[in-house]
């Protein structure tokens, strides 16, 4: 078996004296464990969607956006077919920055309001959120390119925050072991949790609309010369109260800086939206069509930070999406289940004979060993039913995984850190393959008194990783 890490590192020859004697460090453990699950991936098929295969046949990445995507559609006297990649490319970010620049002395840009010392306290905040609620996007945005960390923490936060619109829901609503919220009398208590949480949805896609649509209406009012001003009242009170949200105004900077696609944004809200009311996904494709909305997504998001769209990039990054979306289901199998929810889709289910009370045997079985026979037989029979689940929905993410690995080269070095989310996803695969694939596993969902020692191990180890990949630019 090669090992083809060391070839594909692009170092300067002052480097090389040091890249030798590193030679067993960037040996990477997942290249050992890519032969043991050889067999498996050969007969794995891949999750092609409609958005991989739509950017796989377009020419270039800014045909993919629709027309009504602000700062990110070009005029039509720029014909794609007809000019060099480059060229249409610096056209592209020529136009980019002569609208943003045009609408920034709008009264509505931050550069008259936002000042330097509430931006610093605003990056904080999110610094600070991420850190709290995302442990391995926080490490990986410390790793990111200085100018572009302040918007990648901003995405990050911006994120979080819609994530846990339906966490919160649930938590209100009351769900727990296979329950919908339900009172006594049938009634579904969890009604108002859903209210409120479409109404924070909403109150988010109408702030990052807004966005986008003052800067059209003072770039229109620039070439008018006229002002652009509230419509009435409530408008007015609404964007006063939008702008009092630090992750809001974080981002809005971002998008400001480096002309960030609303369609991405608009995408990941309506995936998010659009779960608050899954309790379990019908098809496999499914999952991984939420993966591909939300987590590829943001890696597309971040690529713009550091000023890369193009194609190829972005067929890694949804690769990347898609495993880690896989992956993220299979991590939260504990968690949903104590909410109501069955992260397996019901196709599996159906096919491996998976239920929510099969998941509830397992689990028990992994903290617990049964007393009674017949009670270990049916511990044993719903472990492994849950275990083959999951194995095939894992062989799905590591093909993907594996995959952007092996294309990995196509991204230019300044977005490979964007990248580095993948490590995390390796990580946890290795850590699934060593219980078996037994996802319910103590050392998985935490619990225990070895939890923290667990986990301190964990994130040392993820940190180690992490750094090599950036060191080497491959992961």
């Amino acid at each position: 078996m090669t090992l083809p890490l060391l070839n594909r590192v692009r170092c300067s020859s002052n480097s090389l004296g040091t890249m030798k004697s590193m030679s067993q460090l960037t040996r990477s453990p997942f290249l050992k464990s890519r032969s043991t699950i050889s067999a498996a991936l050969s007969t794995a098929k891949p999750i092609i969607l409609p958005t991989q295969h739509h950017r796989a046949t377009t020419p270039g990445r800014v045909r993919v956006r629709s027309s009504s995507d602000y700062h990110s559609v070009l005029p039509l006297q720029y014909n794609a077919t007809a000019i060099g990649t480059d060229t249409l490319r610096q056209q592209s970010q020529h136009h980019r920055q002569r609208r943003w620049s045009s609408s920034s002395s709008a009264s509505n840009s931050p550069s008259d309001e936002y000042t330097a010392e509430q931006r610093k306290q605003d990056h904080k905040h999110c610094v600070e959120m991420v850190q709290t609620r995302d442990m391995e996007g926080y490490l990986c945005g410390l790793l990111m390119p200085s100018s572009a960390r302040e918007a990648y923490f901003a995405l990050r936060a911006f994120n979080v925050e819609i994530a846990s619109i339906k966490d919160a829901s649930q938590l209100i609503g009351g769900r727990s072991r296979g329950s919908r919220g339900m009172d006594e009398g049938g009634n579904n208590a969890a009604g108002d949790s859903s209210l409120a949480s479409r109404l924070r949805m909403q109150w988010w896609r109408d702030a990052i609309a807004e966005i986008y649509d003052n800067a059209r209406d003072n770039d229109n009012s620039q070439s008018k010369g006229t002002s652009s001003q509230p419509k009435d009242s409530i408008l007015s009170s609404l964007t006063s109260s939008r702008k009092r949200n630090p992750t809001l105004r974080s981002l809005h900077h971002a998008i400001h800086t480096h002309g960030l696609t609303h369609r991405f944004l608009r995408r990941i809200m309506e995936a998010r939206e659009v779960d608050l009311e899954v309790v379990q996904y019908e098809r496999f494709r499914d999952v991984a069509q939420y993966g591909e909305d939300t987590v590829s997504n943001v890696l597309y998001l971040s690529l713009e930070t550091v000023g890369i769209r193009d194609e190829a990039s972005d067929v890694v990054a949804s690769d990347i999406g898609v495993g880690l979306g896989i992956l993220t289901a299979l991590r939260s199998t504990g968690f949903r289940a104590t909410q109501g929810e069955c992260s397996i889709p019901s196709d599996l289910a159906a096919k491996h004979s998976v239920s929510m009370d099969t998941l509830w045997r397992a689990w028990d079985a992994s903290i617990n060993t049964p007393d009674d026979v017949n009670k270990m037989d049916e511990a044993a029979s719903s472990q492994e039913a849950l275990r083959n689940a999951t194995r095939e929905m894992a062989d799905i993410a590591s093909f993907h995984l594996y995959r952007a690995r092996d294309n990995q080269s196509s991204v230019p070095k300044e977005g490979r850190p964007c990248l580095l989310p993948a490590v995390c996803g390796l990580q946890y695969l290795n850590s699934l393959k060593e219980v078996n694939y037994d996802v319910l596993h103590p050392s998985l969902v935490g619990g225990g008194e070895s939890a923290a020692g667990l986990e301190r191990r964990r994130r040392l180890g993820l940190m180690f990783l992490l750094g090599r990949t950036w060191l080497t630019g491959t992961f």
